[in-house]
């Protein structure tokens, strides 16, 4: 058997910029086993893949986010590359479509910008800051090119925008000490299993690293923008919505207002010479708890053809 698919490039207006995402429509009775699921999302070799289930709501349409290394509840690109392509690409043939079910939960999608057709996405999110700290020690063991950036002393928040996808945050001096981030020595990831960073009940999934820069002066946008990379053991990804929002998420929790909106500007990829642009609204409530992620971008479509369904 074989599915249909296409490959967009997400957070980007530009064929081979931004972030590569798979996206395959799974067929009406198809059985596909997750197992299935993940050999063709390792046959990709993108940082995720997502695959469309049938529809059964004509309001909603069901995905799975895989990475190569596992399913995940939740990724900020593929949830924008799907409603990009629900609501700009193929909305022709899917109107009405203002939902995307994921394992993290629903996610309402509208068009917020019809000149650009960039898309809006309500994160499902459920928030937590980690007791524990990533330990400068345990930093400089799998990035030691950062040594001469830091101070003896310095830990790092672990944060969890949903369960299952946490990062810790790196925040950087200076775009010199961003272009220094290599990946992980030896390819290693750190554990969620490890207790001395996430804490119980919470260590599934993934801890992404992701280096930070604020307030960097950016010509494309003529504004201050927050400059970022992310490193997952020896990957090193062009954009990641996921972790935007989460970096997002925790300054506002951190350091923003009870009853205020933050609007932050995410530039990820020029290192690789892949430019992202990844914007995030943070709305908090009168308790200063978050009430609101809002995720935006555009995606642009490279490819599409068949991907003969693996042998379970």
């Amino acid at each position: 058997m074989q599915l249909n698919f296409v490959t967009l490039d997400v957070f980007t207006l530009k064929a081979y910029g931004g972030n590569p995402l798979a996206v395959v429509f799974l067929p009406e009775g198809s059985a596909l086993t997750q197992h299935q699921k993940h050999i063709m999302t390792k046959e990709f070799n993108l940082s995720e893949t997502i695959f469309v289930h049938p529809v059964t709501e004509h309001n909603k349409r069901t995905i799975d986010i895989f990475t190569i290394e596992c399913e995940i509840p939740f990724a900020g690109h593929p949830t924008i590359g799907a409603a990009s392509w629900f609501l700009s690409h193929a909305a022709g043939s899917n109107p009405g479509v203002d939902t995307l079910v994921t394992k993290s939960g629903e996610i309402p999608i509208s068009v917020s910008d019809q000149t650009t057709q960039a898309v809006a996405a309500r994160i499902a999110h459920n928030t937590r800051i980690h007791a524990n700290r990533l330990p400068l020690g345990d930093l400089l063991r799998l990035h030691s090119s950062l040594k001469p950036f830091f101070k003896e002393g310095v830990s790092f928040p672990l944060f969890s925008i949903v369960n299952g996808l946490s990062q810790t945050f790196i925040e950087l001096p200076s775009l010199e000490a961003l272009a220094a981030v290599t990946t992980a020595s030896g390819g290693e990831l750190f554990s969620v299993k490890n207790e001395a960073y996430l804490d119980e009940g919470w260590r599934s999934g993934l801890i992404c690293v992701y280096f930070f820069v604020r307030d960097v002066d950016d010509a494309v946008m003529g504004q201050k923008v927050i400059r970022t990379r992310m490193m997952l053991g020896g990957f090193e990804d062009p954009a990641t919505g996921s972790s935007a929002c989460g970096l997002t998420a925790y300054l506002a929790l951190t350091e923003g207002r009870a009853g205020e909106e933050y609007k932050y500007h995410v530039v990820q990829g020029v290192e690789m010479g892949r430019r992202s642009d990844i914007g995030v609204v943070v709305a908090l409530d009168s308790d200063k708890k978050i009430e609101m992620v809002e995720l935006t971008g555009t995606a642009v479509q490279v490819s599409e053809g068949k991907i003969t369904v693996p042998e379970e």
